[in-house]
């Protein structure tokens, strides 16, 4: 059986047991088990506690063991030195999978590796998958499943995202609803006795949910399976890696017990599988809506149009700066942008439509830019000046996203403003497309998108050989 079958009963759980479910609000059975009743689960559950008859309104058992039916998923919320009686009496009841929340394992030291590597063991010899431990669980807004302690589900979407860390992971899920990005599964992975990023990568390949894998990384204990995984995937993979510095190295150490590594190879290694690299929230989710959303550049030519010439040669800047290129347009362009712009301006790239463009002048000159053959991708960018429109723009954008989905050209926006230019692209953000507060964010989005379309040109090639050759 191949991970992607033996985590299904994790992610998929037709049963679930909380082993340490409480009664007291103080306690991570409580939260667990209310997150999972509040989402409206519709499988069996299972509270576990040896001291108590009833909780939340369900019958309680001992153990695992007093449950006469199957159980696809444990979830253990126990002190440590108790985890491993726990772990054994599910591998006698063949649990098929286990997440262990607790703490106090290899992040602590050597007694704590030592607790680790036995859980493992039990693990291993009862054929059961394990996440964790040291993990905040995970959280799946496309089947209404909470079986993480923390309160707050995203939004629903095509991004999952990994964390190897718990506090990070529900702060990314907060950032994100307040972005508006929508998430398809959020794992939280641990110290990754058992289960892994590259067993992740696998099954979230196979996900039909999943457009974008989106993930936290503190360190990698199998760098060879990890770079296979990747390899293998199909879909687009964002990455954080901390721990770059010696600082944040040794801060990763007490963490959640990891190594992090020369910060060298694993950029290195990161180009060779094309995995795009982040290095921060922000960055992290601004690669992945652009991947989830928009079709991937095919070239490293980008039109810029804006109603401010400052902020359009900004945007040039930072464009060229990050390796795209800022062609200049064909005479068929030029020409058919003339009339369609006052004649204090030139139709050229970057392209000043001047502060009192309204949603014909944006709309018309971005239709007409997107058909150049020179160029393949496009930033259309307000600036909130005196006499400047922005709902106008965002009508534009989103009229020209519609409009224009058969040149497979990306398009994202971008804003120079304050909160009342913020209210109004809020509404690009709902609609899922790319829009950013500064020029070197959308470039390096576009960037992103060119790196994305760049992958999948070596992928046709690849499988044109294989077939050139069979």
């Amino acid at each position: 059986m191949g991970s992607v079958e033996e985590l299904r009963p994790i992610f998929s759980p037709k049963s679930i047991a909380v082993i340490g479910a409480s009664r007291s609000p103080m306690k991570i059975g409580y939260e667990i088990l209310q997150n999972i009743l509040v989402q409206g689960y519709t499988g069996k559950i299972y509270p576990i506690n040896p001291e108590v008859p009833e909780i939340m309104g369900l019958k309680v058992q001992p153990s695992v063991l007093a449950v006469k039916d199957d159980i696809d998923l444990a979830i253990i919320a126990v002190p440590a030195e108790a985890v491993p009686k726990v772990m054994m009496e599910c591998a006698k009841k063949k649990v098929k999978g286990v997440i262990v929340i607790s703490s106090g394992f290899a992040e602590t030291g050597e007694k704590g590796r030592l607790l680790e590597e036995e859980i493992l063991q039990i693990a291993r010899k009862g054929n059961m998958r394990l996440i964790g431990p040291n993990t905040l669980g995970y959280k799946d807004p496309i089947d209404n499943l909470d079986a993480a302690f923390v309160f707050g589900m995203p939004r629903p979407g095509e991004i999952a995202l990994i964390s190897q860390s718990g506090a990070l992971c529900i702060g990314m899920v907060y950032y994100a609803n307040g972005e508006y990005i929508g998430l398809s599964r959020v794992i939280s992975i641990g110290n990754k006795a058992d289960v892994d990023d590259a067993d992740l990568i696998d099954y979230l390949d196979q996900d039909p949910a999943t457009k974008v894998i989106a993930m936290y990384i503190e360190g990698i204990k199998d760098g060879k399976k990890f770079l296979d995984a990747a390899r293998r995937c199909q879909k687009p993979i964002v990455v954080i890696k901390a721990g770059r510095t010696p600082a944040g190295s040794a801060a990763a150490s007490t963490h959640t017990g990891s190594l992090s590594g020369s910060d060298i190879v694993y950029d290195s290694a990161f180009r060779q599988v094309h995995i795009q690299r982040a290095y921060d929230v922000i960055e992290l989710f601004d690669f992945a809506r652009a991947l989830a959303y928009q079709p991937p550049a095919l070239g490293g030519r980008v039109g810029i149009i804006s109603n401010g010439g400052g902020a359009g040669i900004m945007t040039a800047d930072w464009c060229e700066s990050v390796g795209l290129k800022v062609p200049n347009l064909t005479k068929k362009t030029i020409d058919a942008l003339r009339p369609h712009l006052p004649s204090i301006t030139s139709a050229r790239n970057p392209l000043d439509v001047t502060g009192d463009a309204r949603f014909h002048r944006y709309h018309a000159t971005g239709s007409i830019m997107l058909s150049d053959p020179n160029i393949d991708s496009l930033i259309m960018v307000c600036v909130h000046a005196g006499i400047a429109r922005p709902r106008e723009f965002v009508g534009a954008v989103i009229k020209l996203v519609g409009d224009k989905r058969n040149l497979k050209k990306p398009i994202v926006a971008c804003w120079v403003g304050g909160p009342e230019i913020d209210e109004v692209v809020q509404e690009l953000r709902v609609k899922n497309i790319p829009v950013y507060s500064s020029a070197s964010r959308a470039a390096k989005a576009v960037k992103c998108l060119y790196e994305e379309g760049h992958r999948l040109e070596l992928i046709g090639k690849k499988k044109q050989a294989r077939e050139n050759h069979s």
